[in-house]
């Protein structure tokens, strides 16, 4: 195989993998998701009479923010190649790609990535917490109202 052949697969194979691993990532959030709206929606239920449904539209707000950063079906490196790319699972995976290729670079990389990640999660925990606790207290300030 001479190396023009594999300059033209290789962008190929890549966004054939890239493709296959979104889709992979959203197929198990929708695995989650569904579930967890339907939990959502009867909690909205059985609290319809004395409460507007919240808790389905947030499901249905976690939803969009993840449709959004898996991105499935965008491929930046198709749109423009030089620009750099969303911070979403693109971003991720181009990350994870280079530690793979970059051997030396791989290592320090690898620990740039695990930073990112549990700074992500970090941030994700922190604005659930706060979501809770925010709703927390308006549950309570209404129930003291009504009281």
């Amino acid at each position: 195989m001479n190396t023009e052949a594999k300059r033209q697969r290789g962008p190929l194979l890549r966004a054939v993998i890239f493709l296959q691993l979104k889709l992979a990532l959203s197929a198990a959030r929708d695995l989650v998701l569904i579930p967890l709206a339907l939990v959502a929606a009867l909690f909205d239920f059985m609290r319809m009479k004395t409460h507007e449904p919240q808790f389905f539209r947030s499901v249905l707000k976690i939803g969009e923010r993840s449709d959004r950063f898996i991105d499935v079906w965008y491929d930046g490196h198709a749109h423009d190649p030089q620009s750099p790319p969303r911070d979403n699972v693109d971003a991720l995976l181009t990350r994870v790609e280079e530690v793979v290729r970059d051997r030396e670079q791989g290592a320090r990389q690898a620990r740039v990535l695990k930073r990112w990640a549990e700074r992500q999660m970090q941030r994700a925990k922190q604005r659930a917490s706060q979501e809770v606790s925010t709703r927390m207290k308006a549950m309570t300030d209404k129930s003291d109202r009504n009281e």
